[in-house]
């Protein structure tokens, strides 16, 4: 049995939900939440003030790797944020540490994916913030993308996929090798296969990645089936 720690966002009810349907048996998930208010800059500055003590907390039930689950979190800080954090994550509790954000930029390049659409129920600015991101570190390149200019967590869990279906279908006309969907929040995974078979483009989302990347941390070989392709394949990042 397999023990995943995570730092979630307190205002986000819709991992654990997500996760633990999805993840295999022998995988149990843990998580610590953090205090964020909103999916802005003063919602990153809120949250990585109370990470270090999440991560201590967490660190008590023993896990085999602690996910930071704020992908916004890591296109917020400055240059270097992203690694510093998992350096800062590893520190405290002496296991490997990963973010979805980076998992995202690591499962999209073991597709093969270069020419990149997003969607986002954030804002204009963070997609901005993101496109620097992967192009910087992940060297992809997000031509297109659509958001839905929400701040508020919980009206973007109040979501249904209907938005999402619409955007993609919209990306998916540009003929990217991929699509990110970024959003913890937004509970929409149990849609992608469907839509991936129906709009003929693979999606990777923060909760797919999530999975992929702490499955991945741990040398696992479980392969999920019906969550889309990232999951089904289970390539080597």
């Amino acid at each position: 049995m397999h023990r995943i720690g995570m730092l979630l966002p307190a205002t986000n009810i819709a991992v654990e939900i997500e996760l633990n349907r999805v993840l295999p048996k022998n995988y149990q998930l843990f998580i610590s939440r953090l205090k964020v208010s909103s999916v802005d800059e003063n919602g990153w500055k809120e949250h990585d003030a109370d990470m270090d003590y999440q991560t201590e907390l967490i660190a008590t039930i023993k896990p085999e790797v602690i996910v930071m689950l704020q992908t916004a979190a890591s296109f917020y800080g400055d240059g270097n944020y992203d690694a510093d954090v998992v350096k800062r994550i590893s520190a405290i509790a002496k296991i490997p540490a990963i973010t979805t954000a980076h998992a995202i930029g690591r499962a999209l390049n073991a597709l093969g994916a270069k020419k990149i659409a997003m969607l986002s129920p954030y804002n204009g600015n963070l997609v901005s913030r993101a496109q620097e991101y992967y192009r910087r570190i992940h060297h992809l390149d997000i031509v297109n993308a659509e958001f839905f200019n929400m701040t508020d967590v919980k009206k973007i869990i109040e979501l249904g996929p209907e938005p999402a279906a619409i955007a993609i279908e919209k990306l998916a006309l540009t003929k990217p090798d991929a699509i990110i969907l970024a959003g913890g929040a937004y509970q929409i995974m149990d849609q992608i296969d469907t839509w991936e078979k129906k709009f003929g483009c693979n999606i990777v989302s923060t909760n797919q990645a999530a999975i992929w990347g702490s499955i991945q941390a741990l040398g696992g070989t479980e392969k999920i089936s019906g969550y889309g392709k990232i999951l089904e394949m289970m390539p080597r990042g």
